[in-house]
């Protein structure tokens, strides 16, 4: 089919504007277009978006779990949901009864035999109950477990029932007895399926083990994934096994607490519960996050923007050959919660948006579907038609093999940064007639009833929602005959006002450090910094600049400040100095592009001074429009001079010593240091008459001790802030 680009050229409305260069807001990827919202709407994996698959409704529990569902030979499906324990059973035609209504919370587990009895496990402190037509149900068997994870029959008709918080799996016969087939040394077995060659396969927690088990009970585990969980498990035609991994912690808390916890039932389990590894990750994650729905979506990036996720919560789907060879299909932020091969290709839900993914090979996913619910539980098959059942509010929904006529995505919200005017819209599509595009706008980040309506961008790109911070688009995909809608890449241009640049610091370096650009290796071309700029700015980045080397350099006063600019427009600075004492700025440097300036020793006279730094934006924007800003460091002292030093003998000192007065003094610092020395021996430090260092002037008065008579050279030296260094010496004579 051939593409077409709906607007090719990207132009600014005719309005005034400040800036030079719009930015653009673009979505492409796989990755950007999954974070918006589908309805109607598949995503492959080369990031198009084309119609999906008709999704319908077939029956409302008004339950607000789903937690397990199967599906007997006629095609009836039975839905296990919680909290009231009820079982449903819903014919073909989309008919729904309640067949069974049992004493505890949940049923977490279903299960249906060669004769198409149903057989149900409730939690928590459950039973297995076996559920004839007509007939009330009745216990068939009780593990005398907290938890029953998970059903499923052998090839003998015998029933399996994984287990919890103990970790065993029990084996019944058709008499209702049973006895423990096989113990994990898991906490919980969570998943089960039957393998074609009659061995079972088992999923545990909190080791997130794969077992593999003989009808004798002799266990192999095949994976070890060192993830916390195995969720889901499935056989694929050829007997290859399809696991569903879950890791990190679960909503409700850290597996390290020993206090009350919230089983996958939602009862709490009182204060002597056993610690949070009792209830599989998973599972707490479904009942945390439907009771979190809210805050969520007031969390999200947009109305139906990026999904909250637990923290440290991840997935990854696993396929282990008949031959041993494992190989990772999948990995994501999303709870897998079902899988279900069919055609060739794997079949899973997901949690948080009740997403359904199509998986054809590693790194070959489709986002087939959106749920309206939050998570899609379980998928299964029936009388070849695929279900799937939901959480939230406890639905079963039919996932068809045709796509529908329409459709709708939405993207999430973008941030402009500030109120911008808006540019054209264009797209690149298949079929780009059988799109509409709708933009909206405002100045709350989550869309409320203060945004815009919805407004059809015009034939020509045209957006016509109103100035504003934040903007969303949506497109509806048409079918028409043989002809269907494909959409690859939207693109908006926008332009915010211009905003004033602000110097946020200076930072002024100890004297004789200077700043030097950073040296380019050997053999390395220069880099052109204004077109990286130019580059990072079109890309809405802010402009990165190497930091500078640090010298040292006699006499250097080397200044580093920091300056944003909202629009990201690339920054040039202006410096000016005056002396702390005159009110009149001079220029010092203009129109430097670096972040740095060193004052080199000889540039300035003596004196205190306080550096001011302009940054202008002049560079990205029209003479008339140019903003600046600017800030003044704290005071500095260029000081070149030595202090000045004066020695002159006191008179006599005790017996073999000489007294000596000495004025040191600094037109500009502060004297920090004073040191003596005689007869050329070590330097010794002195302290002043007033026992401190903190003038520009000090007096001293040194006795030397006892010396050998004769003459004696007495040297001393004083350093001031800028490290000068003044220097003299005095003949003593002792007699």
């Amino acid at each position: 089919m051939k593409k077409s680009y709906a607007i090719l050229a990207i132009l600014l409305v005719a309005a005034p504007l400040a800036a030079v260069t719009p930015s653009f807001w673009e979505v492409r990827t796989w990755e950007e277009f999954q974070k918006g919202h589908f309805d109607g709407v598949s995503l492959t994996r080369e990031g198009e978006l084309i119609l999906a698959p008709r999704f319908d409704p077939v029956f409302n529990t008004e339950q607000p779990f789903v937690f397990s569902a199967v599906a007997d030979s006629k095609g009836n499906v039975y839905l296990g949901t919680g909290h009231d324990g009820k079982v449903y059973k819903v014919n073909p035609s989309g008919v729904g009864e309640v067949v069974a209504d049992l004493a505890e919370l949940d049923v977490l587990a279903l299960a249906v035999d060669a004769k198409d009895t149903l057989y149900a496990a409730s939690s928590p402190d459950g039973k297995i109950y076996k559920i004839e037509p007509g007939a009330s149900p009745q216990v068939f068997f009780d593990p005398k477990a907290k938890y029953i994870w998970s059903l499923i029959f052998d090839r003998e008709g015998r029933l399996l029932a994984g287990t919890g918080d103990k970790g065993v799996i029990y084996r019944i016969d058709s008499n209702g007895k049973g006895a423990p087939f096989y113990d994990t040394d898991e906490t919980n077995v969570v998943s089960l399926a039957m393998g074609n060659d009659g061995y079972l396969i088992a999923g545990g927690d909190p080791k997130g083990y794969v077992y593999r088990i003989s009808p004798a009970g002799k266990a192999f585990v095949l994976f070890d994934s060192g993830m916390r969980e195995t969720h889901a498990l499935a056989i694929g035609p050829n007997g290859s096994v399809y696991a569903a991994m879950v890791n990190g912690s679960g909503a409700s808390g850290s597996s390290d607490q020993g206090a009350a916890r919230t089983s996958s039932s939602g009862v709490d389990s009182g204060a002597a519960a056993s610690p949070a590894s009792t209830v599989p990750l998973a599972a707490q994650r479904v009942e945390v996050t439907v009771e979190s729905v809210e805050v969520i979506s007031s969390a999200d990036e947009g109305p139906r923007g990026t999904p909250a996720r637990s923290a440290g919560v991840s997935g990854m789907i696993i396929e282990i050959r008949p031959d041993g060879v494992v190989n990772t299909l999948w990995r994501g932020e999303e709870m897998v919660y079902s899988l279900l091969p069919r055609d060739g290709k794997l079949l899973f839900s997901t949690g948080s948006k009740g997403r359904i993914y199509s998986l054809t090979g590693p790194r070959d996913t489709t986002l087939l579907v959106e749920s309206t619910e939050e998570q899609t539980t379980r998928l299964l098959e029936a009388a070849g038609k695929v279900y799937a059942a939901s959480a939230s509010a406890g639905k079963l929904f039919h996932l068809s093999d045709t796509p529908g006529r329409t459709g709708t995505y939405e993207s999430t919200v973008h941030d402009a940064g500030a109120v911008s005017s808006w540019g054209r819209v264009s797209w690149k599509a298949q079929q780009a007639g059988l799109i509409e595009v709708q933009t909206r706008s405002g100045n709350t980040g989550t869309p409320d009833k203060t945004w815009s309506d919805w407004t059809r961008v015009g034939a020509d790109g045209t957006v016509s929602s109103p100035k504003a911070r934040f903007i969303q688009w949506k497109a509806t995909l048409k079918s028409e005959g043989q002809r269907s809608a494909a959409l690859d890449a939207v693109m908006l241009a926008y332009l915010a006002p211009n905003l004033q640049p602000e110097v946020t610091s200076i930072e002024t370096l100890p004297e004789g450090i200077a700043l030097a650009k950073p040296a380019t290796s050997a053999g390395t071309a220069p880099v052109n910094e204004l077109g990286v700029a130019r580059a990072s700015i079109r890309a809405g980045q802010p402009v990165q600049r190497p930091s500078p080397r640090r010298v040292n350099q006699k006499g250097a006063q080397a200044f580093q400040w920091t300056a944003v600019d909202g629009n990201q427009d690339l920054l040039r600075y202006d410096l000016y100095y005056r002396e702390v004492s005159d009110r009149a700025w001079k220029p010092l440097k203009m129109g430097i592009d670096d972040s740095f300036f060193t004052v080199e020793s000889d540039t300035l006279p003596d004196g205190m001074y306080v550096l001011r730094v302009i940054a202008s934006d002049l560079l990205s924007n029209p003479a008339g429009s140019a903003l600046s800003g600017e800030m003044e460091s704290r005071p500095f002292i260029v000081d070149n001079t030595p202090p000045d030093v004066r020695m002159r003998e006191l008179g006599d000192g005790p017996s073999g010593s000489a007294r000596i007065g000495i004025e040191a003094s600094d037109a500009t610092s502060v004297l920090v240091d004073a040191q003596v020395a005689i007869d050329a021996g070590e330097w010794r430090p002195v302290f002043p008459n007033d026992g401190i260092l903190d003038s520009k002037s000090e007096s001293f008065t040194y006795v030397t001790g006892g010396l050998a008579p004769g003459d004696h050279v007495i040297a001393f030296r004083v350093y001031d802030q800028t490290d000068n260094i003044g220097i003299a010496k005095i003949v003593v004579t002792i007699p």
